[in-house]
């Protein structure tokens, strides 16, 4: 291809029109400081383009910017008409690749460039982060820190860019999530922040303040936690030396979700152990998203505000906490003893479980799962139970209660659902069935008058409103009259809405002068009447202004005025 206006400069570099380029949209550089090209552009218009830009044919006589955006900006600003260049003849990939590498070679790029750069680089697949170590000439461990920062939300990436923040600051923080980033900025690092801003903190104060208020100590869960052992978010995986134990985390979605699996799977094993116990929760302690997920597998979760705690098995002693043998023995029969007091109060409680005495619960806490009782006479004064005078449910009773009200929750969820869904229904092609015809007047019974019950088969001295029983009975009887009554008592109904000259109104006028033509006429006669002796005395007000604004009028020519029609002696003498 040959360019426009193209002529040989030095050996590879061309002269091109700057009319003939455009810029790429690869070009990781997306900001540029117009006082600074104002100044290049100046040097150009003394000296000349000093180094080639690179751009590759894309169409006849045009061409694309590998690199070298900013010396064709200011060439543009200069007023050259032409810039030089070397042409290259690569795909989309490697022009990308070599623009981005390019790019990197700056002075002045900044961190956030220089992070979506390398971004980039991996993404093509081409490279990984020993080559890139290699190629630019920066350790692994540069590579990576660079890279993280791709992970900073947008408002701490502008900190960064800005300098408002430094670089050892920003690697701290981007070890987080966007969540606790989030937070980070709102609370400590937006402008105006006044009281606890971090801005001009050391990166080591920042560390420690993050971890202290936005992580959660991973001892506090009863979870298994051996893949939070190597997880990037862990604390102790995030410095060079923790301080041991299972470290605190840091991506809160992973926390809430893994304690949540824990909790439901331990309380659906805890209900196997235990046959007649039932699932609650406290009114002041659980876990909302674990009670939630119990209750869309089935099970039905009680609220407690109070309730016993489960008897906890002793602690068996060991020989190397006492300074003596005596005192380790009489440690043992201490412990002995508890065990048997153990044994038989759980024997108590479950006996009473079993014959309805006692209500056993799995209790859903906010980080694990335990066991809880009531009696049932306390269940009654608390008003969860049956009242003083009836008989407390077997735990037989209380599955069966437990099934139907689960029997009832399906069918209200499935109606929740159908009403959602049924908005996208398309049945403007089906036939209106007669089935569809009854549930049109199931709805309009609502407004049917109760002086024409015994016009749709309902003893009107016996029923005062229309059950939907009575709704059901009606539709499945209707004849011709009926449906005339009941549709007309909608009308009127609906024409209650009527006022001042709405449509409404128009439809009331039209409807009664059908059924009511003489009442209409009475009315109408009544109220035109007042209307035509206030219309009369306005056109008598009207009248008299008219009167005195034409004489007003006649006043006002005769006071202007008359042109004098003596002719002048210039006049006479022309």
């Amino acid at each position: 291809m040959k360019a426009t206006d193209m002529k040989s400069v030095e050996k590879n570099i061309v002269s091109v029109a700057l009319a003939d380029i455009q810029p790429s949209n690869y070009n990781p550089r997306k900001t540029f400081d117009e006082a600074s090209l104002a100044e290049l552009a100046d040097s150009i218009r003394q000296q000349g383009v000093l180094q080639p830009i690179g751009v590759r044919p894309i169409a006849e006589n045009r061409f694309e910017i590998i690199f070298g955006e900013r010396r064709y900006r200011a060439s543009l600003m200069a007023g050259l008409e032409t810039i030089p260049a070397v042409i290259y003849e690569v795909s989309d990939e490697i022009a990308e690749e070599m623009a981005v590498t390019e790019n990197l070679q700056r002075k002045d790029v900044t961190p956030i460039e220089e992070a979506n750069a390398y971004q980039k680089l991996m993404e093509s697949g081409r490279h990984d982060v020993h080559s890139l170590a290699v190629q630019f000439g920066k350790s692994e461990d540069y590579i990576r820190t660079r890279l993280k920062f791709t992970n900073l939300i947008p408002e701490i990436a502008a900190l960064l860019e800005t300098d408002e923040i430094t670089i050892s600051v920003a690697s701290e923080i981007c070890r987080y999530g966007k969540e606790i980033q989030s937070e980070v900025y709102d609370r400590h690092l937006k402008e105006g922040i006044v009281y606890n801003s971090w801005r001009g903190m050391k990166a080591a104060d920042v560390a420690r303040l993050i971890e202290r208020n936005f992580t959660t100590d991973l001892e506090y869960y009863s979870f298994d936690k051996t893949l939070c052992m190597s997880c990037p978010h862990n604390t102790n995986n995030m410095t060079l030396f923790c301080e041991g134990g299972c470290g605190k985390c840091a991506n809160r979605k992973c926390l809430e979700d893994m304690n949540t699996a824990y909790l439901v799977e331990r309380a659906v094993q805890m209900l196997g152990e235990h046959p007649t116990a039932m699932l609650a929760r406290s009114t002041y302690n659980s876990n909302d998203m674990a009670a939630k997920r119990l209750v869309e597998l089935g099970y039905e979760l009680e609220t407690l505000p109070y309730y016993t705690d489960y008897p906890e098995m002793p602690e068996e002693p060991e020989a190397v906490d006492y300074e003596t043998t005596a005192e380790y023995e009489e440690a043992r029969k201490d412990y002995e003893q508890e065990q048997e007091d153990y044994k038989a109060e759980c024997e108590d409680i479950l006996r009473g479980s079993t014959e309805g005495d006692i209500s056993l619960y799995v209790i859903v806490g906010r980080d694990d799962i335990s066991l809880g009782y009531m009696e049932t006479s306390a269940m009654n004064t608390a008003g969860n139970g049956a009242s003083a005078d009836e008989k407390p449910l077997s735990p037989l009773e209380k599955l069966e209660k437990q099934d139907k009200r689960n029997k009832e929750i399906a069918l209200e969820k499935t109606v929740a659902d159908t009403k959602k869904r049924i908005l996208e229904v398309d049945a403007t092609e089906t036939k209106f069935g007669a089935d569809e015809d009854k549930m049109i007047y199931f709805f309009l019974l609502s407004s049917l008058r109760k002086e024409h019950y015994a016009a749709v088969g309902i003893d009107s001295e016996n029923v005062y409103y229309l059950s939907d029983e009575d709704k059901f009975n009606i539709i499945e009887n209707l004849n011709g009259k009926a449906k005339a009554v009941i549709r007309r008592d909608f009308l009127i109904a609906k024409f209650q809405e009527a006022f001042g000259g709405n449509a409404v109104a128009t439809l009331l006028l039209q409807f009664a002068e059908k059924h009511m033509p003489e009442t209409l006429a009475e009315i109408r006669k009544g109220y035109d009447e007042v209307y035509e002796k206030r219309h009369q005395r306005i056109e008598e007000k009207k009248a008299v202004l008219a009167v005195q604004d034409k004489a007003k009028q006649e006043t006002e020519q005769q006071e202007e005025p008359q042109p004098d029609e003596t002719p002048q002696a210039e006049d006479v003498a022309a």
